[in-house]
């Protein structure tokens, strides 16, 4: 429902302006009103006005429109409100243009009667008054202004000015829509599409939608394209719908634009193109959607799509967070705290992950327990524990791991391996390589659970494929002593050449045992000299006593 809630107050703002601008196209098919019909026959000042006006030359079409309003043209007087009301050709002054739809109105011009309401609903003029442009819709529906039902059919919708009766909303949009008016034509597909005044049915929506689309509207053409995306009322059609929301986008609808940038970004509907994702999402972020601008934010930080830039992506993750977005908040708190993008600022990185917190962030909260500091260690404990475990509840994987830290070690106050174990497995099995390696170490040291060195291996490897050196390293001390897996020198010197590319000194120390007796490898004395020298120099015991021995 927030799709179409969304859209019904964008319309409401935007048909203001149309329908100020539209009292100068008096031949369009797409409103034609009986006034409009009488008003075929025009003073040669008025005439001279429009022509004017199509050439782009306002203020000489003001002038004409002066001099037939002064002669009582209702026609001539309403466009010279427009012209009041839009700046066009003098300049803008609600008040005066009010004053000129009123003497059109006092002439039952429907056209001026809507546009007055809509001066009320805007307060542009005069004191807002939803209830006086309610009743100024009437008047200019009962001569059937398209532009008036539509708008008392939104309000019939959603209550405003009005009492909601979806009846009366789909009886003004129907009305509306049989004059060929397209806007009216995409609210009926709305009024189908959820069930306003009618039986839901997406079949009938996707007809209205498709007729307004055809005509050019871009709401209409964004919603069609929903349809296809999502098979409702129409085939399942990606492409179909990248064609519309390509059309939609083109004519500045933000929302098809975030949407044609996510489909590029993922290959939905067209052939996957970061260059075009990122240049959508730009378009979008440019016209103020705030997910567009965190998008095209970590577009800018990774280089996906657009050069690496990651001063460019502060900026953008800053537009962001200034409209509440959680996400881009906590990205800006990481600027400013790693430098990184931005000048290094701890007290404002903690006000921001702060802020990201209370918007929702769980990874906001993970980070204030990472990087707070405090002078008080026990108020340290206690409030970083709470931060990780509010991550946690709200399902920050990587927070799973810390609490079961916690609880490990006894920071609370007593060890609690059982509990540990628990909030390990929860990280594990959603992932996370760090809480794989310490279920494995629970299983291998039958803390919280029966040891079970088979089960140990399992998670090793699990956290190993992520390269998690510790893991690489006992898989290998595993396979070597065949404790749960069955006994192979060679497997246990592929799992100990693993973790010494990543300057394991245990493995370097281990693999170097194997080099010199010949185990799972030719023996080779330099080679096992060589790698307990590099563990040695990491201060590895062992290493630095054999290295010792073989002096003496």
């Amino acid at each position: 429902m927030n799709r179409f809630c969304t859209r019904i107050l964008l319309l409401v703002t935007w048909f203001v302006l149309f329908a100020a601008s539209h009292a100068l196209a008096l031949h369009s098919n797409d409103s034609a009103t009986l006034q409009q019909l009488k008003d075929t026959l025009r003073s040669e000042n008025y005439l001279k006005g429009l022509d004017a006006y199509k050439a782009g030359n306002y203020n000489v079409a003001f002038k004409f429109w002066k001099s037939a309003s002064n002669d009582g043209e209702a026609m001539a007087q309403c466009n010279l409100g427009a012209c009041y009301y839009s700046g066009k050709g003098v300049k803008q002054d609600y008040k005066k243009a009010l004053k000129w739809f009123r003497r059109a109105a006092a002439q039952e011009h429907d056209v001026a009667q809507c546009n007055i309401g809509n001066c009320y609903y805007n307060g542009y003029g005069v004191r807002q008054d939803v209830d006086e442009a309610v009743r100024w819709y009437m008047l200019a529906a009962e001569q059937g202004n398209v532009m008036a039902l539509t708008n008392l059919g939104l309000f019939y919708k959603i209550g405003e000015g009005v009492e909601v009766d979806s009846t009366k909303a789909f009886e003004c949009l129907y009305r509306a829509a049989e004059k060929g008016y397209s806007i009216a034509w995409n609210e009926l597909g709305d009024c189908f599409y959820f069930g306003i005044g009618v039986p839901e049915c997406c079949d009938e929506a996707v007809y209205w939608y498709a007729k307004a689309a055809e005509r050019g509207l871009k709401e209409a053409q964004y919603n069609l394209a929903m349809c296809y995306a999502h098979g409702e009322g129409v085939t399942l059609d990606e492409s179909k719908a990248a064609e519309w929301l390509l059309k939609a986008a083109n004519q500045g609808h933000v929302n098809a634009q975030y949407s044609l940038a996510e489909n590029y970004g993922n290959g939905t509907g067209v052939a996957k193109d970061s260059v075009q994702a990122a240049k959508w999402y730009k378009t979008a972020a440019l016209l103020g959607h705030v997910d567009a601008q965190y998008m095209i934010a970590c577009c800018y930080y990774t280089g996906n799509g657009v050069k690496e830039d990651h001063y460019e992506a502060a900026k953008w993750y800053a537009k962001a967070a200034r409209k509440g977005d959680a996400d881009a908040t906590c990205q800006l708190a990481g600027c400013y705290y790693w430098a990184d993008g931005a000048a290094y600022d701890y007290k404002k990185a903690m006000r921001l992950y702060e802020k990201a917190a209370e918007l929702g962030s769980a990874e906001a909260m993970y980070c204030l327990a990472e990087y707070s500091v405090y002078d008080d260690e026990d108020l340290s404990i206690v409030t970083n524990f709470s931060w990780y475990c509010q991550a946690a509840e709200l399902g920050y994987v990587p927070a799973y791991n810390k609490v079961g830290n916690y609880y490990y070690t006894g920071l609370l106050g007593d060890v609690n391996y059982e509990e540990a174990f628990q909030w390990y497995k929860m990280g594990a099995d959603a992932g996370d390589a760090d809480a794989s390696y310490n279920v494995a170490q629970c299983y291998y040291l039958g803390h919280g659970v029966e040891q079970d060195y088979l089960a140990a291996a399992r998670w090793y490897i699990k956290a190993a494929e992520h390269e998690n050196a510790d893991a690489e390293y006992l898989l290998g001390t595993l396979f070597y002593k065949g404790m749960g897996v069955m006994q192979s020198y060679e497997e246990a010197v592929m799992w100990y050449n693993k973790a010494v590319k990543q300057g394991h000194p245990a493995a370097q120390y281990d693999l170097g045992i194997c080099y010199y007796y010949g185990q799972g490898v030719a023996k080779d004395r330099e080679k096992a000299i060589e790698l307990w020298k590099l563990s040695a120099e990491q201060d590895f015991e062992d290493a630095v006593a054999t290295l010792k021995d073989l002096k003496n």
